[in-house]
């Protein structure tokens, strides 16, 4: 075995490598200096989210106690297939509130949330041709089961019979037309 001699005195303390000063990052991309533009930026990465023909078409979250109150007592029902619809009219008001009620026997929360997602996306497509009111849209367990053309179908018939128009009429031709998937 080969043994080496370590010295036990302190190495001298020597000073840090120093940068001349063009070498030392500023922090600056490099590119050549422009004007910023005017305005706030485009969001990268967020969806603008469904464009409404009808510039006053709002569709928000339900949030008053009062409006859950009465939705227990709606004047109107609809039903057709999975999807159940409750209506409450409020020709007052300038918007749609809308409920979703998923419960847990429609199956794992995954499924849940994409029928969720799938029925706010189908009520933000037709907010324009919506009565302004109070909407409470609930599903069935076999709810998941439906692709997004049926179940767009199933909720556009349910909230006709709930809003009491005419499931056969023009309405009808439009809730079964495509739409995307969600």
């Amino acid at each position: 075995m080969d043994e080496a001699d370590v010295s036990t005195q302190r190495a001298q303390a020597r000073q840090d490598t120093r940068f001349p000063e063009a070498d030392v990052d500023q922090g600056r991309t490099g590119r050549h200096p422009v004007a910023p533009g005017e305005g706030t930026p485009a969001p990268v990465g967020v969806s603008q989210g469904v464009p409404t023909p009808r510039a006053g078409a709002v569709v928000r979250p339900i949030r008053s106690r009062r409006t859950f109150a009465d939705l227990r007592r709606p004047s109107g029902r609809g039903r057709h297939g999975p999807v159940a619809v409750s209506f409450v009219d409020r020709p007052d008001w300038d918007r749609c509130e809308v409920a979703y009620a998923v419960n847990r026997n429609v199956g794992k929360a995954v499924q849940r949330n994409l029928l969720r997602r799938r029925m706010r996306a189908i009520v933000a497509e037709r907010a324009a041709d919506l009565p302004t009111g109070a909407y409470l849209v609930r599903s069935g367990p076999e709810g998941p089961a439906l692709d997004f053309r049926e179940l767009k179908v199933a909720m556009c018939r349910a909230m006709e019979k709930a809003t009491k128009r005419d499931p056969s009429g023009t309405g009808a031709t439009r809730c079964s037309s495509t739409g995307g998937t969600a």
